[in-house]
């Protein structure tokens, strides 16, 4: 078949619509009603010939045919975002869209050179358009390898053959526990391994010290989170105590409710990265952000600019 204008829109509409999980989810994404969006749907079915999905009491499901559609019209959309972007580029301008993973909660951090980054490249282009995505380490890898991001920024534990990883900058981790715990007002020559041993310990799924400290020897998981502010309120609750990035933390030690634990000896440094797909060429867009970010991890960046 040829493939017309209209063509693309539709599959533009089925993607969002699959992306979404359903025709309601997707109707503010595509600000269309669900008539109109059904129509779309019903008419590329039709230019197709192919019954791409099922509704019912089961709920929205692609069919065999529109999970082999889906995948050929994300390549397809991909590859004219691509185009599109680079005649940008050739006309020295950045277009299209920057699409970006980042984990929760790192913006407080003096080091992370995003915010930063984030100005030059749109500077650089003020027709960009940009999308961050909060996820944690695993998403933004799976998201990056599915393409639905350009790149992810994020601390990873293993390295995925398909992706390629450049070292951005580092967050340091402390041991923190929160007012009503039985060690926030003992000093640190009064901590034991046995105490830390007793202590109701709170594991982060996806960072590198879930790995390192969280051993039989020492601390017993009591708990298991995967976003920042999960851990905090665990310890803020008195029970618990776990690691937290020392700026996100910095707010409530000023405060008085939490305190560090044996702070010169229970620390660590999580490696943040910059995750590609490898083995393609990355958009002018990503080239310029990767430019921009690592210059400003570089550099450090100033403190009016995080």
């Amino acid at each position: 078949m040829r493939v017309a204008d209209g063509d693309i829109r539709l599959l533009r509409v089925f993607k969002t619509v699959a992306d979404c999980g359903g025709f309601s989810a997707a109707e503010a994404v595509l600000d269309m009603s669900l008539s109109t969006i059904s129509s779309h749907m019903s008419d590329l079915e039709s230019r197709l010939g192919l019954h791409l999905c099922e509704r019912g009491r089961r709920g929205f499901q692609l069919t065999e045919e529109g999970r082999a559609v889906y995948r050929l019209a994300e390549e397809l959309l991909g590859s004219l975002e691509h185009f599109k972007t680079e005649v940008d580029a050739l006309r020295q301008r950045i277009g299209g869209e920057l699409a970006i993973g980042m984990v929760d909660n790192t913006l407080t951090d003096p080091q992370s050179p995003v915010v930063a980054a984030l100005r030059e490249v749109k500077q650089a282009g003020e027709d960009l358009r940009i999308r961050l995505d909060i996820k944690s380490p695993n998403e933004i890898e799976e998201a990056v390898l599915a393409r639905k991001i350009h790149l992810g920024i994020a601390p990873f534990r293993e390295r995925h053959p398909g992706l390629s990883y450049v070292r951005v900058y580092s967050e340091r981790l402390q041991l923190y526990c929160a007012r009503g715990h039985p060690l926030f007002s003992r000093g640190a020559d009064e901590v034991s391994a046995q105490d830390l041993r007793q202590a109701q310990y709170v594991a982060r799924g996806y960072m590198r010290e879930s790995r390192e400290f969280a051993d039989s020897a020492l601390f017993k998981p009591a708990a298991h989170v995967f976003h920042m502010e999960a851990l905090a309120s665990l310890i803020l609750s008195g029970h618990f105590i776990g690691y937290l990035p020392q700026h996100y933390a910095a707010r409530w030690v000023e405060q008085g409710l939490m305190a560090a634990i044996l702070p010169r000896e229970r620390f660590d440094e999580a490696e943040f990265y910059a995750v590609t797909l490898k083995g393609r060429e990355p958009s002018a867009a990503v080239r310029v952000f990767l430019r921009c970010l690592l210059a400003q991890a570089s550099a450090g960046a100033p403190a009016e600019a995080r």
